[in-house]
């Protein structure tokens, strides 16, 4: 039954690959408006096992797909082929393409800030707003807008199409700032929509707010967030850099987001079906990536997370029964897929790396964590209605911490009441303790089951940690040290594919 569980987890990365079809939060509602040198190891000693592993079968998912990834990923309308950041990349390990790759624009709009509102929205005659722009877009249209600085964007409904979606694109340095609004950019029930290349100052609250407007049963959807820059965001208050409400079909690549005052870099309530992959989200002061209220099928891939006080990934939450999407979902989260990120020196406030938060069927794999805080993961049960089932069936393999066991607790992983850490599954990970000799163990937390396969207390043998450079040299124990999911892995943290087998960590072997 093990080794189904861990399958189980495999088949449904499988189909997300291939389909192509913390606190409690006040703010779930739509918004109104919207180190040290790593010493040698000196012997490592591989656990008994041969890659196994798994706990029983999860029941988030159809019949016959019972574990990560029953659901779909977003449905492009593109070609499934499309490759990820490396444009060589197999197919196979390929991640679904964003909705405007390979799309033909049907027309073009501009915005100057030497524009005109009465403008035509020509090169010649541009626009001088963006919200102007939006007033005479139609699918299939680009809006470029060009360097400079310009207020906030507000819009309502906006809607492109299947294989025809509306996008805003910066050209050069293009800055959006608040200007007195509570959020630089609000969209309420988008569809088909890209936002490329901005950055966004000035936020009081959110520096982004997408949602569904309200209403639950008919989502935004079909959205990418693309190469934007958030240096802070928020007053204080639950205030999150970017903030999704009741979005299905998602991505958010290549960004850079920091300074989020209390909230999370991305806090997701009821979002399905993303892709968060190749971002740098640090030096904030709460929260990572949160998937909560309902959210599942999120695949949170190849993102380098550095400086993150809290959990750097909380996968679940809690959350008001009133902003359920589902309104009946009996989880915080499921299915959500952390696999080939790095984690730099992440909560130091009593947080983790990874947090499975009333979470079913959630999986973080192929991971390189480096200088974790006070733990490398949590489970937790903060959501306690009865209808919730526990926090269960997670789990954690492939990765490669190293770490200081003087930055840790005890126990590395931290279990709370209410929850089923006999349903995880932890194994085939390595871990390396720089200030420990080579009879170091680790201790995982009460109820979590024995590893097995994993290798402790061998020198991963890293390019440059010090100068954060996590990639593995040729030779590296974690070299073909994974144990096998029954399926191609999305890329690894370069784009490229993971060889068989694998890798341990976030990087494959040159």
């Amino acid at each position: 039954m093990r080794h189904d569980h861990l399958r189980s987890h495999a088949l449904a990365i499988a189909l997300l690959l291939a389909s192509c079809s913390g606190a409690d939060d006040t703010d779930d509602a739509p918004a109104a408006d919207g180190g040290d040198p790593m010493h040698a190891g000196s012997g490592g000693t591989a656990r008994s096992g041969n890659g196994g592993g798994g706990g029983r079968a999860g029941t988030a998912g159809s019949a016959g797909q019972p574990a990560i990834y029953a659901g779909d990923m977003p449905d492009s309308g593109t070609s499934a082929d499309a490759s990820s950041d490396d444009a060589s990349a197999p197919a196979a390990c390929a991640l679904p393409p964003a909705i405007d790759e390979g799309v033909v624009w049907q027309r073009t709009l501009h915005v100057a800030t030497t524009g005109s509102d009465d403008g035509d929205g020509t090169e010649a005659q541009p626009f001088a707003s963006i919200d102007r722009a939006l007033q005479e877009v139609v699918p299939g249209t680009r809006v470029l807008v060009h360097a400079g600085t310009y207020g906030p964007v507000s819009a309502d409904g906006l809607a492109g199409a299947a294989g025809q979606p509306i996008a805003l694109v910066a050209e050069g340095e293009v800055v959006l700032e608040a200007r007195g609004e509570s959020a630089v950019v609000r969209m309420s029930d988008p569809a088909h929509v890209v936002l490329d290349g901005f950055t966004l100052t000035g936020a009081t609250v959110h520096g982004m707010n997408i949602d569904d407007g309200g209403s639950y049963d008919t989502p935004a959807h079909h959205v990418v967030l693309r190469n934007l820059t958030i240096p802070a965001a928020g007053s204080g208050d639950n205030n999150d850099c970017i903030k999704l409400s009741g979005v299905d079909d998602f991505w958010v690549l290549g960004s850079d987001v920091a300074g989020c005052d209390r909230g999370e870099i991305i806090d997701m309530v009821g979002c399905h079906r993303g892709v968060i992959s190749g971002n740098h989200f640090h030096d904030t002061v709460q929260n990572g990536v949160q998937a909560k209220g309902g959210s599942a099928d999120t695949l949170i891939h190849g993102n380098v997370f550095e400086n993150v006080p809290a959990r750097a990934v909380n996968a679940g939450g809690s959350t008001g029964l009133e902003f359920f999407r589902p309104a009946d979902a009996p989880y915080e989260a499921a299915r959500i897929a952390i696999i080939a990120n790095v984690f730099v020196r992440n909560g130091a406030m009593s947080g983790a790396a990874v947090a499975y938060v009333g979470c079913d069927g959630c999986i973080a794999a192929h991971n390189t964590v480096i200088e974790p805080q006070t733990w490398v993961a949590r489970i937790l049960q903060e959501s306690t209605d009865a209808r919730f089932v526990p926090s269960r069936d997670g789990v954690f393999v492939n990765n490669l911490i190293v770490l200081s066991s003087a930055d840790l607790r005890t126990e590395l992983v931290n279990v709370g009441a209410g929850t089923a850490p006999e349903t995880f599954v932890f194994g085939n990970n390595l871990w390396y303790a720089t200030d420990q000799d080579a009879s170091w163990e680790p201790v995982l937390g009460g109820g979590v089951p024995d590893e097995t396969g994993s290798i402790v207390q061998s020198d991963p043998q890293l390019v440059d940690r010090a100068a954060g450079d996590y990639r593995l040299l040729p030779g590296s124990p974690a070299a073909a040290a994974a144990r096998a999911l029954d399926t191609p892995l999305p890329p690894d943290h370069d784009g490229r594919c993971y060889a068989a087998p694998a890798a341990i960590g976030a990087f494959e072997t040159p």
